[in-house]
């Protein structure tokens, strides 16, 4: 009866955070937000017009402790799923130089890192980082992962294994 009680009280603090806190990334099933910014290598990327691949988009900052974690495991996932586009955005304005020198210090990151000037996380709705989305090749939004754990990451890779194909 006891825990029922607590389960029952977990929960209703749950549905009540999503109230004071609101959502936390883009509603599942619709469309993604657009991103637009500039790779490392200083090519324009607009999510809008990138429909040829499902897609794993990872918003990260040079001071996230928690985002120096994520992003080498979700350069094995890149590695492991070809048919999936990884995407690193970082989300405040900072130089290109100093992203590159946060990125030497990992060891791995996913091959593209986008630059933004830093209005994502009102467009996407995520209240920390790491935030990473996963889309499908027609950028709707099929999950979001708040924050880095191994469970995130386990569950990352069950859901891209089946995009890769």
């Amino acid at each position: 009866m006891f825990k029922k009680h607590i389960m029952n009280s977990i929960v209703i603090m749950l549905s009540l955070s999503q109230d004071i806190w609101g959502q936390n990334g883009p509603n599942i099933g619709d469309e993604s937000p657009n991103i637009m910014g500039r790779t490392l290598d200083d090519h324009l990327y607009r999510l809008s017009s990138d429909t040829e691949k499902p897609k794993v988009i990872s918003f990260f900052w040079t001071q996230c402790g928690h985002c120096k974690l994520e992003l080498p495991e979700l350069a094995k996932l890149e590695k492991k799923y070809p048919k999936v586009k990884f995407i690193a955005v970082h989300s405040k304005p900072e130089s290109p130089e100093a992203v590159k020198k946060f990125l030497r210090t990992l060891p791995a990151a996913p091959k593209m890192v986008m630059l933004t000037t830093g209005s994502v996380q009102e467009e996407f709705l995520y209240q920390g980082l790491p935030h990473t989305i996963i889309l499908d090749a027609n950028n709707v939004v099929l999950a979001n992962f708040s924050g880095y754990t191994p469970q995130n990451v386990k569950e990352m890779d069950t859901l891209v294994s089946k995009l890769n194909k």
